[in-house]
Parts: C-alpha cells; sequence; structure tokens
C-alpha cells in the first residue's frame, strides 16, 4: 500500500510538470490511486508489539546480571553445538525442538483466537516473546563481547525477521476474535453478533506456517555452516 501511495504522489508531480503528456490510461490510473490512502497500522497490533518491547526491556534488565561471567561457557556452548549440527545431518529431535521453537508463538496466539481467555494470554505470549529474544541476545552480546558481534544477527536475525512479524499478524487476528468471544459470554443477555472465523484467518496461519518451516529448515542446515565460518 506504502508503494501505491507513492507512486501516486510521484504521479501527481509529474502531472503538474507536464499534463499535457498523460494518456488516457495514465490519467484513468491517477483517479484510481488518487482514492488510494495509506492504511494507519491497527490499534491491536500496536498494543501487542508494546507487549513485546515491554517483555524485551525486561528480558535485558534481567540479563544484565552476571551475563558477562557466561562467556566461556557460551562460546563451549557455541562450538559444541556446531561441530554436532556440521559434521552430520540434524537429529529428529533437533529438529522438533527447532521447529516448535519457531512455531509456539504463532500457534498459541492462533488457537487462543478459539478461547475468551485469549483477551489476556495473547499479550502475554508476545511479551514472554520478547523477554526470551532479549534475554538471549543481551546474555550472547555481554558474555562473547566484540568477538561475537558478528554471531548475533546470525543467531537472532532470522527468527526475529519471521517469528515476530507472523506471531503479531495472528495475534492481531486472534485477539480481535477474542475479544469477541468475551463480548459474547460476558454480554449479560445482549445480543452481541457472532464470532465468525473466515478463511482469512485460516489462510494467514498457512502461509505464517508455510514461511515459519521455512525458517526452521534454513537454521537447521544452513545457519550452522556461517556460524562455524565466522568462529575460526
Amino acid at each position: 500500500m506504502c508503494y501505491r501511495a507513492l507512486a501516486f504522489c510521484a504521479l501527481r508531480i509529474f502531472s503538474a510538470e507536464n499534463s499535457e503528456g498523460f494518456t488516457l490510461k495514465q490519467r484513468r490510473t491517477a483517479t484510481r490511486l488518487c482514492c488510494v490512502s495509506l492504511q494507519k497500522i491497527p490499534l491491536s497490533m500496536l498494543a501487542l508489539a508494546a507487549f513485546f518491547l515491554l517483555g524485551a526491556l525486561l528480558g535485558g534488565m534481567v540479563s544484565a546480571r552476571g551475563a558477562e561471567a557466561m562467556g566461556d561457557e557460551l562460546r563451549r556452548y557455541l562450538e559444541g553445538y556446531l561441530a554436532l549440527r556440521t559434521r552430520a545431518a540434524p537429529s529428529f529431535t533437533a529438529a522438533c525442538q527447532t521447529l516448535l521453537c519457531f512455531l509456539r508463538a504463532s500457534a498459541a496466539v492462533f488457537l487462543l483466537g478459539f478461547a475468551s481467555v485469549g483477551v489476556v494470554l495473547i499479550p502475554a505470549v508476545c511479551a514472554a516473546q520478547g523477554f526470551l529474544y532479549a534475554y538471549s541476545l543481551f546474555c550472547f552480546a555481554s558474555g562473547l563481547g566484540q568477538e561475537g558481534f558478528l554471531l548475533l544477527p546470525v543467531l537472532f536475525a532470522l527468527r526475529l525477521l519471521l517469528v515476530l512479524p507472523c506471531t503479531l499478524l495472528l495475534g492481531r487476528a486472534a485477539w480481535e476474535t477474542s475479544r469477541a468471544l468475551a463480548a459474547f459470554s460476558l454480554g449479560g443477555g445482549k445480543r452481541v453478533r457472532p464470532v465468525t472465523y473466515g478463511k482469512r484467518y485460516w489462510s494467514r496461519f498457512g502461509i505464517a506456517c508455510v514461511c515459519l518451516f521455512f525458517g526452521a529448515a534454513l537454521e537447521l542446515w544452513f545457519i550452522p555452516h556461517v556460524l562455524s565460518l565466522l568462529l575460526r
């Protein structure tokens, strides 16, 4: 939507400078783009992002205690992890654990959309995700020091780029349905709209699962080789 709006602005500027050079088709396109407005980010998504940041802030505060003393332990853990992953194919247990790490938050908020208790638990899931990511990131950053600076994007960027957007998108839709369920159960006999789950609710979850499966596969077979090169 942003690209269409930017294209519209460029089209308007160009039309002001050279209005006679437009064809009929270009004028129709400009008229259609004139009706396009930038959609504001939903408040529910901003609220869930705020819970994520709140959890991240708390995780950073907790990790500040004693993280520097974990440097040698973290390095030994990484070396053992990479030695195991680069020499042999990932085991079934490792694949399940990695897939669970990628899917747990998105699947949790998706399922909580079918319960009124999701009004409280969906923000809690987002806050817990922020806490875990921030705690892990700051522990590695403080423990490994400057030598591990290049390792941090490789370790955390993939999960943040995939897990966080999927969790927020699914969480926004699930939060709306759970609030509708809560209003239905606490309506005190008043008539409210029935809660419906359209195709978009299910299709979003399917697309998110595909993206997260792909990210888990990358972390299992590609990320260890990159980390091994950086640790040499």
